[in-house]
């Protein structure tokens, strides 16, 4: 029978853990230092599915956690694993993934799950257009956004903003992505042609994970656009500039956790569920 201990993250792990408890599962979690009696060590041993959060690290020396915990040291936690474990997480460092495979550790990346990392980006998508929404004095309803990227999220967030009536334009490297994206009724610009229309857009937002947006762009555009960036850190925008120039930009990280962590729980769930069987 496996028993699941779930390590920091975000509230995506509160509801995991309640749902594996709720499918009869052992679980423990351990997402705050409250309880000063609770020890690392003997719950890596007593448990043998060690769930940790997305994204693994921030820090790149400690698990990624919402709330401050001293006692999630990498180096610490893989000194504990065993093969007998079966580690989950996202975005896990390579060199954590090497370790796996030399010390016979499973190891699985919720990012190389297609399933789940598709099903999150409708998540994603969400958060991304709340975020523009909260930002924004203005509405999304007939403005004029840029997609900068044309992957999962990109393909997905455009389809939201055209559902709510916004006209779309992406920007993508890869000609194939750009007659993807019009093949979808979307307008489309290679990326290296966007300064000729920066100014036109009230929205922007970024998926590309390398620095997209730097000053020349950001000096075109209209003054009162409104940056979204959920790229991976540190995303596709050079803030910086954005803040002298009195530009609103945002890098939104960890979108899913944010506004559906119970329905990112679920995705996460079904995940775990598929690589068990």
């Amino acid at each position: 029978m496996h028993n699941f201990l779930l390590l920091g993250g975000d509230s995506r792990q509160v509801f995991l853990s309640r749902i594996l408890a709720g499918n009869g599962f052992k679980t423990t979690i351990h997402y705050d230092s409250k309880d000063s009696s609770f020890s690392v060590e003997e719950a890596i041993k007593s448990h043998n599915i060690i769930l940790c959060p997305i994204p693994f690290t921030r820090d790149k020396s400690s698990l990624f956690s919402a709330n401050p915990m001293d006692d999630l040291g990498i180096g610490n936690i893989l000194s504990l694993l065993t093969p007998g474990h079966i580690l989950f997480g996202g975005s896990i460092p390579a060199y954590v993934k090497e370790y796996a495979k030399k010390n016979g550790i499973a190891c699985f990346d919720y990012m190389d799950m297609e399933d789940v990392t598709i099903k999150n980006t409708i998540a994603t998508a969400e958060g991304a257009i709340a975020e523009a929404i909260k930002l924004s004095p203005g509405c999304l309803h007939k403005s004029k956004c840029l997609v900068t990227g044309f992957g999962r999220c990109g393909k997905t967030l455009a389809l939201k903003l055209k559902g709510l009536d916004a006209s779309v334009t992406i920007a993508d490297r890869k000609d194939t992505q750009l007659a993807f994206a019009n093949s979808m009724g979307f307008d489309t610009i290679p990326l290296h042609d966007m300064d000729l229309s920066m100014g036109n857009y009230e929205f922007i937002f970024n998926t590309i994970p390398a620095l997209i947006f730097e000053e020349n762009l950001i000096r075109s555009m209209n003054p009162e656009v409104t940056i979204i960036d959920i790229a991976s850190a540190p995303g596709g925008v050079d803030f910086e500039f954005c803040r002298q120039q009195n530009i609103r930009a945002k890098l939104c990280l960890g979108l899913p956790g944010i506004y559906a962590p119970q329905t990112s729980a679920e995705i996460l769930f079904q995940g775990i569920v598929k690589n068990l069987s």
